[in-house]
């Protein structure tokens, strides 16, 4: 009996390293990605400029559209123009 115990604690330990091994592996279990391409990729634009457009002339109320000045960060810029003062106005681009 005793020999049993001692034979299935040192199964029990034995295990134990090679579930911390697995547990250290990435989401998909490669452990060979470099470190360049474990860098997450930038989140592309969920919504389109056009819908972002008319999201900000609706925010934008009575004023004119001048032109889109592109993206910052996760948003979308655009500019608007009224009383002869140009203010921009953003739009997340995630939904």
């Amino acid at each position: 009996m005793k020999r049993m115990s001692v034979i299935l604690v040192a199964a029990l330990l034995a295990a134990a390293p090679l579930q911390a091994a697995t547990a250290q592996d990435g989401p998909r279990g490669d452990r060979r990605q470099s470190g360049r391409e474990q860098q997450q990729r930038p989140e592309r634009p969920q919504m389109s400029s056009a819908e972002a457009q008319r999201i900000a002339q609706s925010r934008a109320g009575d004023a004119r559209f001048v032109g889109y000045r592109g993206m910052q960060g996760n948003s979308y810029v655009f500019a608007f123009e009224r009383d002869g003062r140009i203010f921009n106005v953003t739009v997340d681009a995630s939904r």
